[in-house]
């Protein structure tokens, strides 16, 4: 092995070609991959951050009314948050509500939250101000609006505003405006008003035990899927006869629309991919055909001294070994300085109405970068055993000539 090493790396060979371009595929591959895992951690965690990652609630939740919710004690939230991939719990209240303004009026869905909400999962989302301060014992009036809603009822930082809930009666409550967010979800449901808890459970005459849901926040890398069977087994045995119907209802089922354009983003990131490793392995093909013809005479001097074709084979593949690695070496420089610079100054910008996120969000996962080197290594080196076959049509009697 040492001996085909050697021979190796003594040959000619004009690999330049053949080095960038494995180093442009290299790039373009992993800025997929950086951008694909940046856009899901970006779009979940801010999701996450205002729903949750999944919640308890009742099977027949109504936002525009008070009858349905669940039970929510200290030693529920303790049992959950006991559950392996749990991070912690918080209780909420949903009320949909109908803000008055000048121009006309406009529909929202309020969000009761009390001081075990972990506001600072959002704070790289505020415009301006600040999210309510929520102490227990004492109802805010404080209210943290969707940009949105204070462009589209022209309400301002320090404002206060009419709210109206329609129920068995219409009820009005007035809010003043601590803070303005942009909101990762643009849809009605997940567009929230974020309010004191108690000021909404006052709002639908509930006890301290009631709520709409309980909000459960995971591990980080935890899985919704693979924790929702432990969580709805503790709602099953916890719960009693005379307690309201409870489910575990996973966030992903309440904005589907949102994660079928992530699966969507994946696919296309599989889809540049597989076009990266072909174009890759083509131009390598092209490269190590030259090297053999560069090296027609060595081929058959190597075959008049005894050498077989595989062990030839191997010498050509150690060659292009090496050229495979410096490019996807030099490929993950050059895609790593990239995504450090977009995640240090996100000098990309994009509309956030359209992708949630004001600027390309970049994410470097480790695993998936290794995986990625390893898989577009062996690729490549898989394909390159085709024009090594050329090695045995070889004739030295004719190639040794032209020493």
């Amino acid at each position: 092995m040492k001996g085909i090493f050697f021979i190796s790396r003594r040959l000619s060979a004009k690999s330049g070609l053949a080095v960038v371009s494995v180093a442009i595929s290299a790039v373009v591959m992993l800025i997929a991959l950086f951008v694909s895992s940046g856009f899901r951690s970006a779009i979940q965690g801010s999701i996450s951050a205002v729903s949750g990652d999944m919640a308890v609630l009742s099977p027949y939740m109504d936002i525009m009314s008070e009858k349905h919710y669940v039970r929510c004690t200290d030693e529920y939230k303790d049992l959950i948050s006991g559950c392996p991939g749990v991070k912690r719990v918080s209780p909420s209240i949903y009320r949909a509500g109908i803000v008055k303004s000048g121009t006309g009026i406009s529909g929202v869905v309020f969000k009761g939250v009390d001081s075990t909400y972990d506001f600072s999962m959002l704070s790289g989302r505020l415009v301006e101000g600040s999210f309510p301060v929520l102490r227990k014992g004492r109802i805010s009036t404080e209210a943290a609006i969707p940009l949105s809603l204070a462009q589209e009822a022209g309400i301002g930082l320090g404002d206060t505003f009419l709210a109206y809930f329609i129920g068995e009666e219409v009820k009005a409550r007035r809010f003043r405006v601590c803070g303005i967010y942009r909101s990762p979800i643009e849809e009605q449901e997940g567009n929230f008003v974020f309010s004191d808890l108690e000021n909404l459970r006052r709002l639908n005459g509930w006890d301290e035990e009631s709520v709409s849901a309980i909000e459960i926040f995971l591990k980080k890398g935890e899985e919704p899927s693979e924790v929702s069977g432990e969580v709805s087994f503790t709602v099953f045995s916890y719960s009693s006869t005379d307690d309201p119907s409870a489910i575990v209802y996973e966030t992903r089922n309440r904005f589907p629309s949102i994660f079928d354009w992530l699966d969507l983003l994946d696919f296309n990131l599989y889809a540049v991919l597989v076009l990266m490793f072909a174009v890759s392995g083509f131009n390598m093909v092209s490269g190590i055909l030259i090297i053999l013809f560069e090296n027609m005479s060595s081929i058959g001097l190597f075959k008049a001294l005894g050498m077989k074709n595989r062990e030839i084979a191997k010498v050509f593949m150690a060659k292009a070994s090496s050229i495979v690695l410096k490019g996807l070496a030099i490929g993950n420089v050059i895609a790593f300085a990239l995504g450090i610079l977009q995640d240090s100054t996100q000098f990309i910008k994009l509309n956030p109405e359209n992708y949630i996120v004001d600027s390309v969000p970049v994410a470097f996962n480790p695993a998936g970068i290794v995986l990625l080197d390893v898989c577009a290594y062996a690729a490549i080196m898989i394909v390159l055993l085709i024009p090594c076959l050329f090695i045995s049509k070889v004739d030295p009697a004719k190639t040794v000539k032209m020493l």
